[in-house]
């Protein structure tokens, strides 16, 4: 099997939104699913993200506060999934819970470089 990254971008204001109850139901969702992929053989492994975080760009290497003011939206957690094909790690990726609440999710291949 390949290797793929889920990256899942949400809407970050919404956690400051939810109550603690609503919280504790988003993350038990997500370890159900996580549950299903390892029983599917689909888990190599994930975590959520802290909502901030710093972004470096070109070559005078500025460093900002991330995410952008002006954007709402911002990665909120990844996946290592395990998938035949790109369109087999799509269809797994289907079944996300953060979709369910207005999220996107990214799946990218992991190409593996020799050394």
């Amino acid at each position: 099997m390949k290797a793929y990254l889920m990256l899942i971008r949400e809407n970050l204001e919404n956690y400051g939104k939810m109550t603690a109850q609503e919280m504790q139901d988003d993350i038990a969702k997500h370890i159900k699913w996580v549950e299903q992929l390892v029983e599917n053989g689909n888990f190599k492994g994930g975590d959520p993200l802290a909502p901030a975080g710093k972004h470096i760009k070109g070559s005078e290497k500025v460093v900002t506060d991330g995410p952008y003011i002006e954007t709402k939206e911002g990665i909120s957690g990844f996946y290592f999934l395990l998938a035949n094909s790109l369109e087999e790690a799509a269809e797994i990726a289907k079944g996300c819970p953060s979709l369910d609440t207005g999220g996107t999710v990214e799946i990218r291949e992991i190409l593996h470089t020799e050394q």
